[in-house]
């Protein structure tokens, strides 16, 4: 009778943790919304992402931008594991990428630097109060709001290393 409650008690241990595996093992598949509203916490960990290609690189391939089902968000991910490339067909299809989330960042005195490279790449585009008009500008503008909001002394560029792919039918 012992070895019987003792073979159910260690049954029951093996099934509890085999299921605990596979649910630790299995992996969300996130929009590109859902991802970038949880990206700090999610930098270094595999994922399954879905989203629409809006663009792909058209020099290497190495690189495709995601598009939410919105159109407001977009992500870069870059060509890694078993993908070469992708491939220019995909434009306007769904798919999932198998990958991790990566973190760049730029620091206040990089984002200085480009905006006097963009000012003296563009002095005719300067505005009385040192601003330009150029798309150049408006980003480094936002780069600047963007740390302000959280009081980061970076500025933080989030992308998706790409293992493999799949088309969503």
């Amino acid at each position: 009778m012992r070895n019987l409650l003792l073979s159910f008690i260690l049954f029951t241990v093996l099934l509890s943790a085999c299921q605990n595996n596979k649910k630790s093992s299995e992996t969300d598949v996130l929009t590109v919304t859902q991802l970038l509203s949880n990206v700090d916490q999610l930098i270094d960990q595999e994922l399954i992402l879905t989203g629409t290609v809006n663009h792909v690189c058209s020099h290497s391939g190495r690189r495709c931008f995601l598009l939410d089902s919105l159109g407001d968000n977009t992500i870069r991910v870059e060509a890694g594991g078993e993908i070469e490339s992708f491939s220019k067909e995909l434009m306007g299809n769904t798919i999932q990428v198998k990958g991790f989330v990566r973190e760049d960042r730029l620091t206040l005195a990089e984002i200085e630097e480009m905006e006097l490279e963009v000012l003296e790449k563009h002095p005719e585009d300067a505005e009385a109060d040192g601003e330009t008009c150029s798309a150049e500008m408006a980003n480094i503008h936002k780069m600047r709001e963007w740390m302000k909001e959280p009081g980061k002394d970076y500025y933080a560029i989030y992308y998706v290393d790409g293992l493999s792919y799949d088309l969503v039918e």
